[in-house]
């Protein structure tokens, strides 16, 4: 048999479904929503008010601690955290499975808040409304981190990458470094937290792995909005 026998071209619709296996539909998601919501803000930007965080609100009306990680302040906020969460998504995604990510996702994102909530009284902050998925990726910041630890891999480009936003956070006016702290401390211990009950759980069924990372992720998510409700 010839090499040109040996060596048939992959069908387009083969090629097509391969490359789009690859893609991480939590992530994309996530940034589809994000984008969505920017156009419904641009239109009725009352939408936006309504699901903005809002330290006075917050309690009242708790759907904010998630609601207003998918809006941003503007085209080049939505872009950057964007272009953020699809570098960091793709590789987490793939390494903690969906439904970690997911979790991951939306308990960096409360935490993010929560901070605000803690610290608004002593920054002074308290009557003013934050937007934006920046304490989610702080804590895919965090949960990266803990990962590349975990395996003894080179950080010095993700540590690079997180001082330089951390410092961003402080200098750079209307940025809540109060979200990008409590993200990043929330996403790095959820993780710590995952990778230690794993190994205690080494060789149990995957089911049984599963009940325990959620029951963590609830356990956390319990005591941040306890602490936002204190």
């Amino acid at each position: 048999m010839s090499d040109a026998e040996q060596h048939q071209p992959e069908p387009q619709g083969n090629a097509v479904r391969r490359r789009l296996s690859h893609w991480p539909p939590i992530t994309t998601a996530v940034i589809l929503i994000c984008v969505l919501m920017a156009v419904v803000g641009r239109m009725q930007p009352q939408v936006t008010v309504e699901l903005m965080f809002y330290p006075p609100l917050a309690t009242a009306q708790p759907y904010r601690f998630l609601t207003s990680a998918v809006l941003h302040g503007g085209f080049w906020h939505l872009v950057f955290n964007m272009y953020a969460l699809w570098l960091l998504g793709r590789l987490l995604e793939s390494a903690l499975g969906k439904l970690r990510f997911l979790s991951l996702y939306i308990v960096s994102a409360i935490g993010g808040n929560t901070a605000i909530m803690l610290l608004s009284n002593l920054t002074g902050e308290w009557n003013i409304g934050a937007v934006g998925a920046s304490g989610a990726i702080f804590g895919l910041f965090g949960s990266l981190a803990v990962l590349y630890r975990r395996v003894k891999a080179n950080m010095s480009g993700i540590i690079t990458l997180l001082v330089i936003n951390v410092v961003l956070g402080f200098v750079v006016p209307g940025i809540s470094w109060e979200s990008h702290l409590g993200g990043l401390i929330v996403g790095s211990i959820l993780t710590w937290l995952w990778i230690a009950t794993g190994t205690r759980f080494k060789g149990q069924r995957q089911t049984l792995r599963k009940v325990v990372d959620i029951a963590i992720s609830i356990a956390i998510l319990a005591i941040l909005l306890a602490l936002a409700w204190i």
